[in-house]
C-alpha cells in the first residue's frame, strides 16, 4: 500500500507498529462502544477493521481487528490485532499499555507490545528491532499515545471543544515511530447512511505529520502527503467520558493512483 494511502488509516488500523503476542488477543469483555469500517480503493474493498472498547470508572479497555479482503487478499494476505487500556476523562487520556500482533499469510508474525509509565514508554519487540537507528527521544515519547489509545483520544473528544468540534491532534507512538495526527475544522454538513446514521458531521481536515523513527528519505515523502478529509458525528451516550462520542462516519484521500475511503459499516454506541 502506498504510505500516502496508508497515512489515511493510520489511526483508524491501530497496529501497523509490527507485532506478535505470544497468543491471540482477546477481545474486549462486555463492550460497551463497537464500530466497524469498510476500506477500499476507487471503490474496491480491500480490508476491513473493527474497534471495541469499554469505558467504565474512568478507564477504558479496547480491542481492534484489521484484515485485508477482496483480490488484495491474493497479494498481501494481513491480519493485524491490537489492544490497549488506560484511563481516561473527558480532558485527558493517559495510557498504560498497548498489545499488537501481526500476521502476514502462513509464516510472517511479529510483535509490539509498548508500555507507558508516566516518564517515556517502554518498547518489547519480537522479532526485535534496532530503535537506536532512528531514535525516538523520552520527551517525545511522554507526549504521545499508543495507536490504539489514540483512537480512543479522538473519540473520547479529548481535545475537541467548541472552537474545535473536531479536536487539535492524537500523538501517537507505536512503539518505534512518533506521529502526529492532526485535525482542522472545515464546515458542518449534512450525512446520510441509512440506518446507520442520518445527521450533520463536522467535515474535519486531517493531516498525518511524522515526527521521530523514520528515516530522513521517509521524514521528506512525508511533507508531500495529500490532504485528507472526514466527517465525525458527535453521537450522545451516557457512559462517554463527556456524555458524547465523537465517531468517524467516513475518512478519504485523493492520490495519484485514484481515492483511498474509510466508511462506517457498523455502529454499536447505547444512546438512552
Amino acid at each position: 500500500m502506498p504510505r500516502a494511502a496508508s497515512a489515511l488509516f493510520a489511526f483508524l488500523i491501530a497496529g501497523t507498529a509490527l507485532a506478535e503476542p505470544a497468543g491471540e488477543i482477546a477481545p474486549v469483555a462486555q463492550p460497551n462502544v463497537g464500530l466497524a469500517y469498510s476500506i477500499a480503493f476507487w471503490g474496491i474493498p480491500f480490508g476491513r477493521t473493527s474497534y471495541a472498547a469499554r469505558f467504565a470508572n474512568d478507564g477504558y479497555v479496547a480491542s481492534s481487528h484489521f484484515e485485508t479482503s477482496g483480490i488484495v487478499s491474493l497479494f498481501w494476505q494481513a491480519t493485524i490485532d491490537a489492544s490497549a487500556a488506560g484511563r481516561v476523562t473527558s480532558a485527558s487520556l493517559t495510557p498504560g499499555k498497548y498489545d499488537s500482533f501481526y500476521r502476514r499469510g502462513d509464516t510472517k508474525k511479529e510483535r509490539v507490545e509498548v508500555t507507558f509509565d508516566g516518564r517515556g514508554a517502554t518498547t518489547f519487540a519480537d522479532p526485535p528491532y534496532d530503535m537506536t537507528k532512528y531514535p525516538v527521544s523520552d520527551a517525545e515519547k511522554r507526549e504521545a499515545a499508543d495507536p490504539m489509545s489514540a483512537i480512543t483520544l479522538v473519540l473520547a473528544g479529548v481535545r475537541a471543544d467548541q472552537a474545535n468540534p473536531c479536536g487539535t491532534v492524537a500523538p501517537v507512538f507505536d512503539g518505534r515511530r512518533r506521529y502526529n495526527i492532526e485535525f482542522s475544522y472545515v464546515h458542518d454538513e449534512p450525512v446520510h447512511l441509512g440506518p446507520l446514521y442520518s445527521g450533520p458531521a463536522h467535515l474535519c481536515r486531517l493531516h498525518y505529520k511524522q515526527i521521530a523513527g523514520f528515516k530522513p528519505k521517509i521524514l521528506k515523502e512525508g511533507a508531500a502527503f495529500p490532504a485528507i478529509y472526514g466527517d465525525f458525528a458527535d453521537v450522545p451516550s451516557p457512559n462517554a467520558p463527556d456524555r458524547r462520542y465523537l465517531v468517524p462516519l467516513k475518512l478519504w484521500a485523493h492520490v495519484n493512483w485514484g481515492t483511498v475511503s474509510v466508511q462506517i459499516t457498523r455502529l454499536d454506541i447505547p444512546r438512552g
